[in-house]
């Protein structure tokens, strides 16, 4: 039977209960781990580091876990994978050194090279016909929703237990993650596709649908620049908390939150939009005038006298931020099948990541003084609008 209302579907329904728990997990992670690292091992250059070293195994495994995902399906090896974020995780807080600290950071970062491409899938796999541009507001209200909520939990945790409670509730959440996965059926999208590619065609197969599909290069070289915005808002967010407004260090977990917020609200406007963008053209420029806005936006973070405006400019950028995220996913959906989905993830998040290294390890420019704070969010920043201006000036000379 079909269901007018989204929530109406059980598949959909599931999915989305367990991607809720995963995110919300992840963003105390995201908030968890700068506190963990800079109240033992310090905020320079031991916090840029791990901050990278989370994101490296996903570049490493990516030809694997496209492999693994397409020949098993997603469900097994993203229930596995949960399993061993839960057991790591507690490792962050009773590793004896730095060195066997990021360890601990590796094996975290390996398990998110497969829950993130799996989750990917299987949420495609449930959105119901038609119903694209909703179901992606909506998985991207859920992750938004818990970027508002998650870290001042993960704040507000740490200042009132220890890290190490804060570390062993996350795993516990992780493993709650992997049991409401379990309740989903077997049946996977992805095994109602033609048999997997051997994995000498993984690269020769994403050339292919590049180069069948030019509109993805409008899509993913903005998403790269902001890509490395976003690697640079992390320690930035820390740092501007810490050395600009002079606040404890628990208080940046709030600016994420402002910015979660501001996601959330883009998640109505987006929802509104969805009427309106009923073609690929519509969906393609509503992606890019977002990912400009967003971009300019949070550049105006440089200029925040306070705690409370930057809050509010995060919360501004949020809004366009979320367009951006459910026009990109609607039109990667319309462009490709499930099985090329698949490729298309496993190869670009993997550049995705290595965008977010390069922010991230950026941020030696500020800690090494060769730019100021400002200065160096200003090359962030020039990293998120440069790149979409091109193809909105493209857009712009069709009409």
């Amino acid at each position: 039977m079909k269901s007018s209302n989204l929530w109406g579907h059980a598949a959909f329904r599931r999915i989305s209960l367990a991607l809720a728990v995963d995110s919300f997990c992840s963003w105390m992670l995201v908030a968890a781990l700068p506190l963990v690292v800079a109240s033992r091992f310090g905020a320079g250059a031991e916090l840029v580091g791990s901050l990278a070293l989370r994101l490296l195994p996903s570049l490493l495994l990516a030809p694997f876990v496209a492999t693994l995902l397409r020949r098993s399906g997603p469900r097994l090896p993203v229930l596995c994978a949960l399993s061993a974020t839960a057991v790591a995780i507690p490792g962050l807080a009773f590793a004896p050194d730095a060195m066997t600290l990021q360890m601990v950071v590796l094996v975290i970062g390996a398990a998110d090279a497969v829950i993130t491409p799996g989750l990917l899938t299987l949420r495609a796999g449930v959105v119901p016909a038609g119903r694209n541009m909703e179901a992606n507001t909506a998985f991207q209200a859920i992750d938004r929703f818990a970027k508002i909520f998650a870290p001042p939990a993960a704040g507000l945790a740490v200042a009132s237990t220890s890290i190490t409670v804060t570390l062993l509730a996350l795993a516990l959440a992780q493993i709650a993650a992997a049991w409401l996965l379990m309740l989903q059926p077997c049946n996977e999208p992805a095994k109602q596709q033609p048999a997997p590619l051997p994995a000498s065609s993984f690269g020769r197969e994403a050339v292919a649908i590049l180069r069948e599909k030019p509109l993805l290069w409008a899509l993913l070289l903005p998403a790269f620049g902001y890509m490395v915005s976003l690697g640079a808002l992390q320690p930035f967010l820390f740092w501007l908390n810490r050395d600009q407004f002079h606040l404890g260090p628990e208080m940046w977990t709030l600016l994420l939150a402002a910015q979660g917020a501001g996601a959330l609200i883009g998640a109505f406007v987006s929802h509104r939009l969805a009427g309106a963008l009923t073609n690929t053209g519509t969906l393609l420029r509503a992606y890019l005038v977002a990912s400009l806005l967003e971009g300019l936006s949070t550049f105006a973070l440089i200029f925040a006298p306070n705690h409370l405006v930057a809050g509010g400019l995060l919360i501004v950028g949020g809004i366009p931020e979320m367009v951006a995220f459910a026009t990109y996913f609607t039109l990667v959906q319309r462009c490709l099948s499930l099985e090329r989905q698949t490729v298309l993830y496993a190869i670009s998040l993997p550049l995705m990541d290595v965008c977010l290294i390069v922010g991230i390890v950026s941020g030696a420019l500020y800690t090494s003084s060769l730019m100021t704070l400002g200065q160096f969010w200003l090359f962030a920043s020039a990293c998120a609008v440069l790149p979409v201006l091109p193809f909105l000036k493209r857009r712009a000379g069709d009409r």
